[in-house]
């Protein structure tokens, strides 16, 4: 049986995957542990596929290979591709430039196991830079995901997201939202568009569903970062990419404290009673944060908010699980 599922996105990947393989072909498990992994390709025009199959085939690794093909461009398909290929209970997503500590695995499969109420788990990282540190790289490295995620151990719900890199996941909470036939309102990275925040867009339905989000800073991996990555260019538009991405991820955190608790429309008139003065003045405030409040007085009967009425119909579905 196995355990845990290693999903490796992947796009143009070929000259960054020796090292990110091997890593994974040498995990250290306990007999009680088995794991997988599986490649996704997503829409390379390189040879990412041929090139992964030779590599592992050249470790001689007993743990199965497979590797995914997904045409759509964006990193969420990528990782639902993944996602629907597993066989484990538990995911982690490594970044094909993760070089994952030979314990990952089995720190994130015993912690998960033992941590039910957890569902989004990450780790550290250490920076390995390709050519040396540019001057600004202390500052910013955290846009990397490089570094630590919380002072300490513990619960980082409050903080409201996990890195995508090394992020570990319960299969079947990622399941129950793919079958709600919610889409992804981030798409992440697609080929070399620096979208981002998909990862983060996982982390709140994790919550939306009720688990906790946790950092454990045993849990380590290298990030490997390649030099044209390193310029002043490439993190100006690595930044612009995490700032495209908050306008929408601040409404999941406005759904996360208001939207949850009048969703299930079972005192719609209070709910309309209460809500109808703040509509109308913000309405003619020209505020479009009355379209917000509107939405979850309306519930998915009719699209007024187009990003709160996705969030609340998928999450009403959820609840019916």
């Amino acid at each position: 049986m196995v355990h845990v599922s290693v999903i490796v996105c992947c796009y143009n990947s070929e000259k960054l995957l020796k090292d990110t393989l091997m890593h994974l072909a040498k995990q250290q498990l306990k007999d009680a542990c088995a794991y997988e992994v599986i490649l996704v390709d997503n829409n390379s025009n390189d040879n990412t596929a041929e090139v992964a199959k030779d590599i592992w085939r050249e470790m001689e690794c007993a743990v199965p290979l497979n590797v995914v093909i997904e045409s759509k461009p964006g990193l969420c398909y990528a990782r639902k591709a993944g996602v629907l290929a597993s066989k484990a209970d538990i995911i982690v997503f490594c970044d094909d430039d993760n070089w994952l500590q030979s314990d990952y695995v089995q720190i994130a499969y015993e912690f998960m196991l033992a941590n039910p109420t957890i569902g989004g788990l990450g780790g550290q990282s250490i920076g390995s830079l390709e050519n040396g540190e540019p001057a600004w790289w202390q500052e910013e490295k955290l846009n990397y995901a490089v570094g630590k995620q919380a002072i300490a151990s513990g619960e980082i719900s409050n903080r409201g997201y996990v890195w995508g890199a090394g992020l570990v996941v319960r299969r079947d909470a990622l399941l129950k939202l793919y079958n709600t036939g919610f889409t992804s309102l981030l798409t992440g990275r697609k080929g070399k568009i620096l979208a981002s925040g998909d990862d983060s867009e996982i982390c709140k339905w994790i919550l939306l569903m009720g688990y906790k989000l946790w950092y454990l800073e045993t849990l380590k991996f290298t990030h490997f970062i390649i030099e044209k990555r390193l310029t002043d260019a490439y993190l100006t538009k690595l930044k612009e990419g995490h700032n495209k991405s908050q306008h929408i991820l601040k409404l999941y955190n406005w759904y996360l404290r208001v939207g949850t608790k009048n969703s299930d429309q079972k005192s719609m008139f209070l709910i309309v009673k209460k809500s109808t003065k703040l509509i109308v003045n913000g309405f003619l405030k020209k505020d479009n944060r009355w379209k917000e409040k509107l939405q979850l007085v309306i519930g998915s009967r009719i699209k007024i908010h187009p990003i709160i009425f996705e969030i609340n119909k998928a999450f009403l579905l959820l609840k019916q699980y």
